[in-house]
């Protein structure tokens, strides 16, 4: 049974939202692909699947669904490091309110030290500058029978050198579980528009996908996969293997985007009410190699 709605929540995110935005970074200007970065360790453990796994409140920006992944209230935070000098950080927090699931996500990304030349590429930098972006996402979840319903609102700032952008979109997933060894899922990423960094409308990269998550022999574990079609990107598959165990947990995930593999693994570490998860991607070396550090404390 669901516990009883916390009547302080409405004080609360406006705490955390306080939190956020003064203690992480403003987010990075890598255009609204920014979005696609993980928003947890497991998520880039995964390689960005695992959109049809049983419930995970850290995949909620993946697939809305996963809303539903925890009945309680927690708080994350998580700090990204990759593409040479790109840091990404991330504030969560899960609670319940009206005896259904939501979440408020604060995501920052910022890269320093990029240069500003003249129309001679030899030349000296003229200056330098960071490009930075922040998102926030409010995420609720509602059941339609025995399906887990997820759905999601972001708003993203982002800024370079002396232009900004801002932009607006809506995501929905759905996941159910027809068989006891079989899980479905689709989602539906990015419904919305923004701006170009030069204030022209662009359309932000829509993202659709579907999932499906197997039990394996070992107990507790799941064989996943899924398949993104993407405007910018094209068709992305992705196949990842989740593990069992109630204090450590192994995970695994391999990702084709555009003929570029990413092979990714990683681990969650359970104590008492803390969650300890770490995740290291390989991929071409001149793009650097992702890995995520995420540390989760039950309430």
């Amino acid at each position: 049974m669901l516990p009883r709605p916390n009547k302080s929540v409405p004080y609360r995110l406006s705490f955390f939202l306080l939190f956020g935005l003064t203690l992480t970074q403003s987010l990075s200007a890598l255009g609204w692909r920014a979005n696609h970065l993980p928003s947890s360790a497991v998520a880039l453990a995964l390689a960005g699947g695992g959109t049809a796994l049983p419930g995970n409140m850290t995949l909620a920006t993946v697939n809305p669904a996963h809303v539903w992944g925890l009945e309680g209230e927690t708080v994350e935070f998580g700090y990204l490091r990759m593409f040479g000098d790109l840091r990404g950080y991330g504030v969560k927090w899960h609670t319940l309110w009206r005896a259904r699931p939501m979440q408020l996500v604060l995501r920052s990304t910022v890269e320093e030290d990029l240069e500003v030349r003249n129309d001679v590429p030899t030349a000296e930098p003229l200056a330098y500058f960071s490009a930075r972006l922040l998102s926030a996402t409010l995420l609720r979840g509602w059941r339609l029978g025995t399906t887990n319903l997820g759905f999601g609102i972001t708003f993203a700032h982002q800024r370079m050198y002396e232009y900004s952008a801002r932009g607006l979109w809506l995501s929905a997933g759905w996941q159910g579980e027809p068989l006891p060894w079989l899980r479905w899922s689709f989602t539906l990423n990015n419904l919305g528009l923004g701006e170009a960094l030069f204030r022209k409308r662009d359309p932000v990269a829509m993202r659709t996908g579907v999932g499906m998550a197997v039990k394996t022999p070992l107990r507790g574990s799941y064989l996943s996969l899924d398949l993104w079609l993407d405007r910018q990107q094209g068709l992305v598959p992705c196949l990842a293997w989740q593990g069992s165990g109630q204090i450590v947990r192994f995970i695994a995930g391999a990702r084709w985007k555009t003929g570029i593999p990413l092979m990714t693994a990683g681990f969650q570490l359970t104590y008492h009410r803390w969650i300890i998860s770490y995740a290291y991607g390989y991929q071409d070396r001149a793009l650097g190699q992702p890995y995520m550090l995420s540390l989760s404390r039950w309430l």
